[in-house]
């Protein structure tokens, strides 16, 4: 009898330690999930990752011993500028970009997305993936990633090393790098997912989503302000920066006669309209920088005015005024990583001159340039407008224009 008691009691204590130690190691576990730095596959990690950015699909492709180009349908493979130029394939439809790494390259067609095709020169051509969405590279992996699916990470033989849903919501546009997911919220918040990792299988992964702040308020918001009141800091070195700026004309000129000298700092906002892929450790960023400034004496001046004039628009004006500049801005990777919902990241502007015409469209960044396409005001009087591209150095902050054409414009009456 007391043998059955004793081994009854053996299966119970090792039926629960079974159990806790399943609940313990549970997948599900916010607790079980690390960041990279600190898992005991980090190496792995890394090789996966490569720490060079997210690339995506492009025309052109340059390796160690080659280059791997797209022309309508076919994908051609060139040694070197002496060489004769290879056809590697010719597909049904055109081709819309490719990724290379080594001897292998990846890429999609115009008329069926769906899948990921891969080749080796002169090697045979594979149907890889079937699996939509915006496609990546970076070290030994390639990634899908859109809002059906979040973001699914492949191996190069097609084997699926990650999949999560949780990767990213509703967004307008998006980049990766390093597991990182940055994008841009419906609400037109920017947003990175940061990944955590299974201690026991890095190629399970939890996200943990939060804003990426770049706007700062810097007095308390009135009854017309947006902001709370939890959301003013005191001066930090972009107010400094840009306050004695302001003050001492520069790029921001935008002072309508005003005396600065009677306004102090409120706020400095930032609205990002589009953004690039990681560049040499950066994300450049087009939006515009919006500076407010607020009256002094604007707590003594609505005090004289009645309860309508109060409320009224135009008498609120008159206690602010706004600086607007349009421009590029830059952010590095790693002031990325390093933020959090109580954090402020830092930027710097790129572009030091305000004297681009147009309204810009796009633009892209190659090595110490950034160049800028942008066209004429809109007007339904005129058909024809001019389209620029301007060129502006990463380390000297100066444009210049390199192209202009007048060109007609589809929606001019």
């Amino acid at each position: 009898m007391k043998k059955r008691l004793y081994i009854s009691l053996i299966v119970i204590a090792i039926v629960f330690f079974l159990v806790a130690l399943s609940y313990y190691t549970s997948v599900g576990l916010d607790d079980m999930y690390i960041p990279a730095d600190k898992h005991w596959q980090k190496n792995k990690i890394a090789k996966w990752s490569g720490k060079t950015g997210g690339r995506e699909l492009s025309p052109v492709e340059q390796i160690e011993n080659g280059v791997y180009f797209v022309y309508k349908d076919r994908l051609m493979y060139m040694e070197s500028p002496d060489e004769n130029v290879n056809e590697i394939c010719k597909m049904p439809n055109q081709i819309v970009g490719i990724l290379a790494k080594d001897n292998t390259v990846f890429w999609r067609e115009c008329d069926d997305i769906s899948f990921i095709y891969k080749a080796a020169p002169y090697g045979n051509i594979v149907k890889l993936v079937c699996d939509t969405g915006k496609l990546y590279m970076e070290g030994d992996s390639i990634y899908t990633l859109n809002v059906k699916h979040g973001l699914r990470k492949y191996d190069f033989n097609g084997n699926r090393i990650a999949n999560r849903k949780d990767a990213i919501r509703f967004a307008t546009k998006n980049t990766m790098f390093d597991d990182y997911v940055f994008y841009k919220g419906e609400d037109d918040q920017m947003l990175l997912s940061v990944p955590q990792y299974y201690k026991y299988d890095a190629t399970k992964i939890k996200y943990l989503t939060h804003e990426v702040k770049f706007s700062r308020y810097y007095l308390e918001s009135e009854e017309w302000d947006s902001y709370n009141r939890e959301d003013v800091i005191e001066y930090d070195d972009l107010a400094k920066e840009v306050d004695k700026e302001v003050r001492s004309g520069g790029m921001y000129e935008q002072v309508n006669g005003k005396d600065t000298d009677n306004y102090d700092l409120q706020s400095i906002e930032l609205s990002v309209w589009n953004f690039s892929d990681e560049v040499d450790g950066y994300i450049y960023l087009y939006g515009n920088q919006k500076i407010t400034y607020l009256d002094k004496e604007y707590k003594r001046k609505l005090e004289e005015m009645t309860l309508e004039e109060q409320y009224s628009d135009d008498n609120r004006e008159k206690f602010t005024y706004q600086i607007n500049v349009k421009a590029v801005f830059r952010i590095s990777i790693d002031e990325i990583k390093n933020s959090s919902n109580e954090t402020y990241v830092n930027y710097e502007r790129v572009s030091k001159s305000p004297d681009i015409s147009g309204d810009w469209s796009r633009f892209i960044v190659d090595k110490n340039n950034v160049y800028v396409i942008n066209e004429d005001e809109y007007t339904d009087k005129e058909a024809y407008r001019n389209l620029y591209i301007y060129s502006i150095d990463v380390d000297t902050g100066l444009n210049k224009e390199v192209y202009k054409k007048k060109r007609f414009f589809l929606g001019n009456d």
